[in-house]
């Protein structure tokens, strides 16, 4: 099977149009082939993307691997030996982290077919553009031009293309770290989770160091069954409509945590005077329940910045009944929780249940704990400078995510790990994130594959 999709993707490789060349951009040409290799996670195919890097790295004498989870569930390991430094000390492993699959999506809903990778008015569309085959195809160039260069290195750097991010990651970095820790391990991790943004009057990009856990739960109410035709007060549907709703509505407050707080001091530097003291005050003792009482309503339309200020619930999925006519004794509704640093999944479902009151069972589906990295460290400091040295004028500082990703399972494992796709988007192109028209500018492709190559040389000393 492995030998099947190796010659696919060397069929890719071979007769995949370049049209990028013209903007001079080895990784925008690379970005694109890779984006039209449907990689939609279900059911994933990973395998036919990690053959094609596979055969890309191959023809330049880079030794590669690729571990299948399953069939079709390709991830691919390549590593650049560091020889050490003058001392004969060696850095630590540096890991460039991507995943190869995409979230689905539906043609008729786009203006362009979303794996044609087309580029319209300086913007590639795609499936994968910015989530995270953008990232990918930087980090993959990134491996290419060390190669080349014969770069000398203080410590490895390991390039791994994962697959079922999208997912949970199970048939990928999961799968990998718990059978083939050996061959990824490293103390460095540059990962996605956080993007350059135009926004607030500046070209802000936050770094993401932590991320919310997860508390997926399935919350089930049950009353007496009967016909439809004689309502009764005891009816699960109604109670169970009336619990979601009390969920969905419910606003946890706001908590402050040690990347929350530095990412608005710094945010709060930019900002006009009024704003910078409403920031301030946001967790004093006395003045500050007032200012967040005012703030939030001006954070309710800002959905991604109130995300990571609360714990928060979402409900997604309904189930009750089989017959119109009939009162169902039992209906239940399936809710997506994410909670901050120094909560667990089990103590937020007891926050559900005294929510919610007796006469509903709630159960936990799928849990992680809140998950982060400390961001006083040099690796930090050398992602700041690097994004700098390409825009001048950036705002930069650690965020916790509200989603979650791969970086997860290498924190687990006490790597430090950031994450930052080295693009500058406008608020119109970061909605493209898992959703239509998918879009990035051009002219970042470049420049953050700059980024990635500059982090990777100063971190590992390549002379």
């Amino acid at each position: 099977m492995i030998m099947m999709k190796r010659a696919l993707a060397l069929i890719f490789v071979l007769i995949l149009p370049c049209a990028g060349a013209a903007d001079d951009s080895p990784t925008l040409d690379l970005l694109r082939d890779l984006i039209r290799i449907d990689t939609s996670n279900p059911p994933g195919n990973e395998t036919t993307a990690a053959e094609y890097v596979h055969n890309l790295l191959a023809r330049e004498g880079i030794a590669t691997e690729v571990i299948e989870s399953a069939p079709g569930r390709g991830n691919l390991i390549a590593r650049l030996k560091g020889e050490g430094t003058a001392e004969g000390s060696r850095k630590p492993s540096l890991l460039l982290l991507g995943h190869l699959d995409v979230v689905p999506a539906d043609p008729k809903e786009w203006g362009l077919p979303p794996f044609s990778a087309e580029i319209r008015d300086g913007e590639l569309w795609g499936r994968g553009a910015l989530d995270m085959k953008g990232l990918a195809a930087m980090e993959i160039e990134t491996f290419l031009r060390l190669h080349r260069e014969k770069a000398k290195l203080a410590g490895d750097v390991i390039l791994l293309l994962a697959a079922d991010e999208e997912a949970g990651g199970t048939m990928g970095a999961e799968f990998l770290v718990n059978n083939h820790w050996d061959k990824i391990e490293a103390k460095y991790v540059l990962n996605e989770g956080s993007v350059g943004v135009r926004k607030l009057g500046m070209d802000l990009f936050p770094i993401q160091v932590a991320e919310k856990g997860v508390t997926w739960f399935k919350l089930t109410a049950r009353g007496t069954s009967g016909h439809g035709s004689m309502p009764i007060s005891d009816n699960a549907v109604a109670k169970l409509a009336r619990a979601v709703d009390l969920l969905g509505t419910h606003r946890f407050p706001f908590e402050e945590t040690a990347v929350l707080k530095e990412f608005l001091n710094r945010v709060a530097e930019e900002l006009v005077w009024w704003k910078r003291l409403g920031i301030r005050l946001l967790f004093t003792p006395v003045i500050g329940p007032v200012t967040r009482y005012f703030v939030a309503g001006a954070l309710s339309e800002e959905k991604a910045v109130r995300a990571v200020l609360s714990h928060t619930i979402s409900p997604t999925m309904l189930e009750a009944g089989y017959k119109v006519n009939v009162i169902p004794a039992e209906a239940s509704a399936s809710l997506d929780a994410r909670i901050l640093p120094g909560e667990t999944p089990e103590g937020f479902l007891q926050k559900v249940r005294a929510l919610v009151g007796e006469g509903f069972d709630v159960t936990l589906i799928k849990g992680s704990i809140p998950n982060e990295s400390d961001f006083r460290t040099d690796f930090f400091r050398v992602i700041e400078d690097a994004v700098r040295k390409q825009d001048a004028e950036a705002v930069t500082a650690p965020m916790i995510s509200p989603g979650g990703t791969d970086s997860r399972f290498f924190r687990e494992k006490g790597a430090i790990a950031y994450g930052l796709i080295p693009l500058l988007l406008t608020p119109e192109q970061v909605e493209g994130l898992h959703g239509k028209n998918e879009r990035i500018p051009v002219e970042w492709v470049e420049k953050g594959t700059a980024i990635v190559y500059d982090i990777v040389k100063t971190m590992q000393g390549a002379q």
